[in-house]
C-alpha cells in the first residue's frame, strides 16, 4: 500500500515553516534564513496537540528569537517635509 505525505511550506518573518502531514502524524519544522543555523523540529507541547497548535508554537519560537514585530505604518496620506 502506498504512503502519502503532504508537505507544505509557509514563510514567516524570514523563516520557512515546513508542515508535513502523513500516516505517522504531523510534523512542523522551522528552517531559518540561509546561513543562520540548522532546521529545528517543533516538539508538541502536549500529547494531543494539533498541527495548528504546533504551527502557533513555531511562530512563538520565531518571535522569541526575532524580537517584537515592527509597528506597521498607518495607510493614508503622509506629509512631506518642506
Amino acid at each position: 500500500m502506498a504512503r502519502l505525505t503532504a508537505v507544505s511550506f509557509r514563510p514567516y518573518r524570514g523563516h520557512q515553516i515546513e508542515m508535513r502531514d502523513g500516516r505517522e502524524g504531523c510534523q512542523v519544522i522551522i528552517h531559518p534564513p540561509g546561513g543562520r543555523g540548522s532546521p529545528h523540529l517543533v516538539t508538541p507541547g502536549q500529547p494531543g496537540a494539533t498541527m495548528a497548535d504546533q504551527i502557533n508554537q513555531a511562530k512563538a519560537m520565531i518571535d522569541a528569537v526575532m524580537g517584537p514585530k515592527p509597528v506597521m505604518a498607518r495607510p493614508g496620506f503622509r506629509r512631506m517635509p518642506m
